[in-house]
């Protein structure tokens, strides 16, 4: 397998100066756990700023989400993307060795998208793969499953990153686009970032602060909404239909 030059990757992550608070809280678990992180790191905004160490700002001017992240993405010399949302929590420090591994393997295969999260299987479907053994680090995502472009953290070639978010549509339009005969592609075991998301339909989700607290940052979530107490019994039953079934999201 080839080196991959850290010039040819970056990290990329999406935000909006409307969800700056959210940034302001998140973005800090990034730093804090990733301090070996040998690629540049850009957050999209719609105004100049300067606030994290290490960061750069890619401004584009306010306006729908795809259209902001191409304006955004094509300040980026890099030909490869490690994409972010901003309200994923880094909770462990990042495993960097085996970062690299997998993006070494995915610039050498010449993988359009590699997502960094396994996907979760159905009860069936772990019974059967623990009893054929699989071995393979990295398999393709079946081309008609739910969330094919799913926006977990992946590492996405520049250009089919830019390629589907061409065409209308909101951000849970983009994660069921495909493009024929371009697959998509998932590690299957062992992820190199271990992170929450915080936020649901632009509320905090009721476990926001603990996780904040667990991370030793501010547990302080400012004016932005929460969700009450009933979205952890939603949550719960979300957890045990994905253990049954399986979900392409997740």
């Amino acid at each position: 397998m080839r080196p991959v030059p850290n010039s040819s990757v970056a990290v990329f992550i999406c935000s909006s100066d409307n969800r700056l608070d959210i940034l302001d809280r998140v973005l800090p678990s990034v730093l804090k756990f990733w301090t070996d992180c040998p690629y540049p790191i850009y957050v999209g905004l719609n105004t100049p700023n300067v606030t994290w160490d290490k960061v750069t700002t890619l401004v584009a001017k306010a306006s729908e989400w795809r259209t902001e992240v191409l304006e955004q993405i094509r300040q980026i010399r890099e030909t490869h993307l490690i994409v972010i949302l901003d309200d994923f929590l880094f909770q462990e420090r990042v495993d960097q060795s085996r970062l690299s591994e997998l993006v070494a393997e995915a610039v050498d295969r010449e993988l359009p998208y590699l997502r960094l999260l396994p996907l979760r299987k159905s009860l069936s479907q772990r019974l059967i793969r623990s009893r054929t053994r699989a071995t393979d680090d990295i398999e393709s995502i079946h081309a008609r499953r739910p969330f094919f472009s799913g926006l977990q953290i992946a590492l996405w070639r520049k250009e089919h990153f830019a390629l589907l978010l061409e065409p209308h549509g909101t951000i849970w339009d983009f994660e069921h686009r495909s493009t024929p005969g371009i697959p998509h592609y998932v590690i299957t075991s062992s992820p190199p970032i271990k992170y929450r998301h915080l936020v649901e339909k632009g509320r905090w989700l009721p476990y926001s602060q603990t996780l904040l607290r667990l991370a030793n940052l501010s547990t302080d979530l400012g004016s932005r909404r929460r969700w009450s107490a009933w979205m952890n019994l939603r949550l719960l039953v979300d957890e045990a239909r994905f253990f049954l079934l399986g979900y392409a999201n997740h």
